[in-house]
């Protein structure tokens, strides 16, 4: 099965990369400004797109404060698939290791959801070096 995995140096420490992954007004700032998280483990999330035409519900399966949050996504946005951030303090800047496992197929639902998944990536990059992210509904038309 195909996993979508990305890599991003980001100069910001790991707590504040961890606080913009793990927390519903981090979130509001990258990802998409219809975020609402409970953040601690077991606590739960729904995060709404374009709309909420599209709407992927999570729990927190995994925090481990500044290093790593993994949720398990619980409805049929991804069915089942797991979505872990993996935060890695190296000198003055931070090592994002993203993964997104569980697609079925390398199909158009796994292309979208990798490009879309670059595109907020780098949003959350954007954020946390100068402030400003580009979370739906400010982002591009893919």
């Amino acid at each position: 099965m195909p996993d979508i995995m990305h890599s991003l140096k980001i100069h910001a420490p790991a707590e504040k990369a961890f606080q913009a992954v793990s927390t519903a007004h981090g979130i509001r700032n990258w990802w998409t400004r219809d975020a609402v998280l409970d953040s601690e483990p077991g606590g739960t999330g729904e995060f709404g797109f374009f709309g909420r035409r599209f709407v992927a519900k999570v729990k927190i399966v995994e925090l481990n404060s500044p290093t790593r949050m993994t949720w398990q996504v619980t409805n049929a946005a991804w069915p089942a698939d797991t979505i872990e951030f993996d935060l890695n303090p190296e000198d003055k800047h931070t090592r994002l290791v993203f993964a997104h496992c569980g697609f079925a197929q390398a199909d158009q639902r796994y292309a979208s959801a990798t490009t879309r998944w670059g595109f907020y990536l780098l949003s959350l990059k954007q954020y946390l070096e100068t402030g400003h992210g580009t979370p739906n509904p400010d982002d591009s038309d893919l």
